[in-house]
């Protein structure tokens, strides 16, 4: 019988058959402890799994790319509007993005986002309606005098987060088709902005370090502001913001960006690092699901400024995260992280970052951006409702913007 030599003993290659017999099961067994879980707002960090070879060459901003996400994401949003028979819990009526639960706020504004995306991308101009019918009444509804947005959610403690996420995306739907307004609706949804931001402001949110992804969202918001405005003082709340979402200083020791790769370049394309992230008595640390949450941050800021920390920053949370996802499935792993604490955690990686660094001539990235962005829509317009809505918000709308 043929034998393998290894370090000096011999194994018969039919013992060898029933070991490799033995890890496969080991290693299915394994693989159905892991679980894929839908990326919401909390977060965790773990070591870093080596990236799958093998990705296809797709750039990102190809044409045909394009074209099919495009497809994706207006045949998803059709499909969300409609409503197939009495029985279909997910339907659009009286601006509200039905799915059969309790209204989330901040999350039904998402699908709205989706349309001015669209209609700025100059696939349909209808849906310009569309994005006005979602966003209006949620404006008169929710805003109340002091500018917030919106009631917190059940875990909660005031409006801010809830005034942050809201706003956010009524900034990116203007970013995408304030020309397209009329004059007093773009009016109406800028003083709505400047509202939100000037409750932040007045709320202290701008000089309290919550988490990495709040303090980054809060600078998104003073910079659409400042985009949607002209207004020079809201850019020097931005500049502020965005410093003090990475060096927050002495009062918050541990809090910040860490680096784990020192750049070499001003760009920060070769380094990588993280937003530290926390739970509630927790230690600061690196959480790999809000780290991508701080990437659509970084990349929106970065899309609608073409700010050069922004730039930056978002280099390097992408640069963290890719040796952790997946490329063959685009899934990213979330293990062991700081707020997210499963030893075994992936998440889709849908973000839109790497379009929008693709966009700015990383090569690298423009080399698989196609696909991951491809993967992203087919993973968020698969989940409709909660926090799925607010997905098509955050990465759907501005990866098709990246695009334009």
């Amino acid at each position: 019988m043929p034998v393998i030599r290894l370090k000096g003993r011999a194994i018969s290659v039919k013992v060898r058959t029933i070991m490799l017999v033995a890890l496969c099961l080991v290693l299915l067994a394994v693989g159905a402890v892991g679980r894929v879980v839908t990326s919401r707002e909390d977060h965790h960090s773990g070591s870093p799994m080596e990236p799958t070879s093998g990705i296809p060459d797709e750039p990102a901003l190809s044409r045909p790319n394009a074209e099919a996400l495009l497809k994706t994401a207006r045949d998803s949003l059709e499909a969300s509007r409609r409503r197939d028979s009495s029985d279909d819990e997910y339907f659009f009526a009286n601006g509200i993005w039905e799915t059969g639960r309790p209204l989330c706020i901040r999350c039904n504004i998402g699908p709205g986002v989706v349309a001015a995306a669209l209609a700025s991308s100059g696939a349909d101009r209808s849906l310009v309606k569309l994005a006005v019918q979602t966003i209006d009444p949620a404006i008169k509804e929710y805003q109340a005098r002091n500018g917030s947005l919106g009631p917190g959610a059940d875990d909660e403690e005031g409006p801010d987060i809830q005034t942050m996420t809201f706003a956010t995306q009524l900034g990116m739907a203007l970013y995408a088709i304030g020309p397209q307004l009329d004059d007093n609706r773009r009016a109406r949804w800028t003083e709505a902005l400047r509202g939100a931001t000037e409750f932040l402001i007045n709320n202290g949110n701008y000089a309290w370090y919550t988490n990495g992804n709040i303090a980054l969202g809060n600078a998104l918001v003073a910079a659409l502001t400042w985009r949607a405005t002209g207004d020079d003082r809201y850019r020097a709340v931005y500049w502020d913001a965005i410093e003090f979402a990475q060096n927050p200083g002495d009062k918050w020791p541990g809090r910040g960006l860490v680096i784990t790769k020192k750049p070499t370049s001003d760009s920060g394309a070769d380094g990588a690092g993280y937003l530290t992230e926390a739970r509630s008595g927790g230690r600061p640390g690196f959480d790999a699901d809000y780290t991508q949450v701080q990437a659509d941050m970084a990349a929106m800021t970065a899309l609608v400024t073409e700010d050069s920390r922004a730039v930056r920053l978002t280099n390097l949370l992408v640069n963290q995260l890719m040796p952790r996802v997946d490329q063959t499935r685009w899934l990213l792993n979330t293990s062991n992280g700081s707020r997210h604490t499963d030893r075994v955690r992936f998440v889709p990686f849908t973000t839109s970052a790497l379009t929008v660094l693709a966009r700015r001539g990383r090569p690298d990235l423009a080399a698989v951006a196609g696909a991951q962005s491809k993967s992203s829509a087919a993973y968020v317009t698969s989940d409709r409702g909660e926090a799925a809505y607010k997905m098509w918000g955050y990465r759907l709308a501005p990866t098709i913007m990246a695009m334009r």
